[in-house]
């Protein structure tokens, strides 16, 4: 007796839950359009997007490389001063 009550429980085929969606044409349509403008927005930005320099910038990093190693030696004369390692009346340990 238990098995016809949860037959007629179950859902039929008359029932709007289970109907497939209707397409909405013009939904899709948009979504197309605006996938299309935005890969062609891409594009156009990847081809103006500047190329490397056209200058050497050799002499630029080279520099800022020196100027790194002077600052990371002064920082480890300072650390070494601090921990007793080093002589405090160097000019630039001050």
């Amino acid at each position: 007796m238990i098995a016809p009550e949860l037959l007629i429980a179950a859902p039929l085929g008359d029932d709007s839950f289970w109907d497939p969606v209707k397409a909405n044409w013009s939904l899709f349509g948009i979504l197309l359009a605006g996938t299309a403008v935005l890969t062609i927005a891409f594009v156009v930005w990847l081809v103006i997007q500047p190329e490397e320099p056209d200058h050497d910038t050799k002499e630029l990093v080279d520099r800022a490389v020196d100027r790194d190693h002077d600052r990371a030696r002064t920082i480890s004369h300072r650390m070494d001063a601090d921990a007793g390692r080093a002589d405090t009346s160097e000019p630039e340990l001050r």
